[in-house]
């Protein structure tokens, strides 16, 4: 499917990052330039090392560049200080990981209903969004369970449905298949297509697996501290 709009949603300008090693300046990333549509599906390829998880961290705000801009729905979070990144975090981005990162004290629902929490008071309404959304996953009759009794293919549908419940305009995913077979992976990525894709979000999903190719508008691959959009 192609992107939902024109409309230029991320824009990436001679962004540069480097880290410290041993004493040492390494560069990830040199005057790194990225135009993304709102609704499109970015597939980040590299490997291990090569920055991916860098870049996703960089548009979380969870980290800061050397230098450059970022600016993701207008807003240039280059300019902001720690904490008002941390609320565009909260209401603008959704996280997904390859670990789940759920709350083992926390049933499915609560788990579910913490980005809203962080955010707002729950309310009914959210409570019935949450549980819908489970029961599109097939979670209907999990949610009162903890995560420890759960697959690792309900763990991150889990995961999944919490990136989205607070209705972010950008969904990040870190290797989001990592620690799932094959064939489960396969069924989490055609889910977490299917509901981006529903929602008119923007995906940025970063692997080392070709397989969830198929599912990109792009494929770019990190090479040489760049960004190089690649077929295949």
């Amino acid at each position: 499917m192609p992107p939902t709009s024109n409309e230029t949603f991320i824009e990436l300008n001679g962004l540069t990052k480097n880290y410290s090693e041993s004493g040492r300046p390494v560069t990830i990333f040199d005057n790194l330039q990225l135009s993304v549509k709102r609704g499109e599906l970015l597939v980040l390829l590299g490997r291990s090392g090569s920055g991916k998880s860098t870049l996703l961290n960089l548009l979380g705000g969870i980290d800061r560049p050397d230098s450059g801009r970022i600016v993701i729905d207008g807003i240039d979070l280059t300019v902001l200080s720690e904490h008002r990144r941390t609320l565009f975090r909260r209401h603008h981005i959704g996280f997904v990981f390859q670990s789940y990162q759920l709350i083992p004290t926390l049933t499915v629902l609560e788990n579910l209903l913490l980005p809203l929490e962080l955010i707002r008071r729950i309310t009914r309404k959210d409570q019935d969004k949450a549980t819908d959304l489970l029961n599109s996953l097939g979670l209907s009759d999990r949610l009162d369970t903890y995560p420890d009794r759960l697959s690792g293919g309900e763990q991150q549908r889990v995961a999944i449905a919490r990136a989205l419940i607070h209705d972010p305009g950008l969904v990040l995913a870190d290797e989001p298949t990592g620690n799932l077979d094959l064939q489960t992976g396969q069924q989490v990525m055609s889910l977490l297509d299917k509901l981006v894709r529903q929602s008119g979000k923007t995906l940025i999903l970063a692997t080392h697996s070709r397989e969830v190719m198929g599912i990109a508008d792009r494929i770019l691959t990190i090479r040489d501290h760049a960004l190089i959009e690649t077929d295949d």
